[in-house]
């Protein structure tokens, strides 16, 4: 991509639970938290003191004490500490660690990665805040069963991105037609469809049929038809 030039090139070494948290460090007013950079991984900045200005992309947003600054994957980036003090937890993982068989991963998380969806930037959401908190305090806990509730902990923390967070719902999800469209490809995915026949059925063009299909379910209309002939198959097996 064209901002090659400003890839973070230090891999960050996860532990058995996939993900690293950095502890707060203090920063003066006007410091630079960090310079302008991109990686492949999701960060989330959760701030203790203090209010840092973070540019993502073309944007810039404010993060005060007691929010959450969500950065995504390959979205360009940089902060500065806009009183002394500031200081944060840095959250750090890959989504693609996360990824399992479960038809909600597939259509949840690999969007995430693929660019499709995006969340607010910036939130304060009580819900969201206390599971981040109980993540930062598991991962300083550190027994044995600890890798095992922080990964619990990050699957709560996006699925609560989701709900509260969500950027730009398609307008598809709320139209009457396109719940028919999932209904229908349930009940026949085991038949001959395509995106092509799926578009004539239900009046769209088969281009924006596609587009507007893979918005919705973060999956290309024949991924998410085999995804549903694969989970039949496994309940005809089991």
């Amino acid at each position: 991509m064209a901002l090659d030039a400003n890839k973070e090139l230090t891999p960050v070494l996860y532990g058995e639970s996939a993900v690293k948290i950095l502890k707060p460090i203090a920063f003066s007013k006007n410091a630079p938290c960090f310079r302008m950079h991109w990686h492949e991984r999701i960060e989330l900045l959760y701030v203790v003191s203090g209010s840092i200005s973070i540019r993502l992309n073309n944007s810039e947003v404010t993060a005060r004490a007691g929010s959450l600054a969500v950065i995504p994957p390959e979205k360009i980036h940089m902060g500065t500490a806009l009183e002394d003090g500031t200081a944060y937890y840095t959250i750090m993982f890959d989504v693609s660690s996360f990824y399992n068989s479960a038809f909600a991963s597939r259509v949840l998380l690999e969007p995430i990665t693929e660019k499709t969806v995006d969340f607010l930037p910036v939130t304060s959401d009580p819900e969201i805040i206390f599971a981040v908190k109980r993540l930062i305090n598991e991962e300083q806990n550190g027994d044995n069963s600890s890798s095992l509730i922080i990964i619990s902990g990050i699957y709560l923390i996006l699925g609560l991105l989701y709900r509260k967070c969500l950027l730009e719902k398609p307008s598809l999800l709320s139209d009457e037609r396109f719940r028919d469209i999932l209904k229908y490809i349930s009940e026949n995915c085991c038949n001959e469809i395509s995106s092509f026949s799926l578009s004539r059925r239900f009046g769209y063009s088969e281009e924006y049929f596609c587009r507007r299909f893979k918005c919705v379910t973060g999956l290309t209309p024949m991924s998410y038809i085999n995804i549903l002939r694969l989970e039949k198959a496994k309940k005809l097996i089991d």
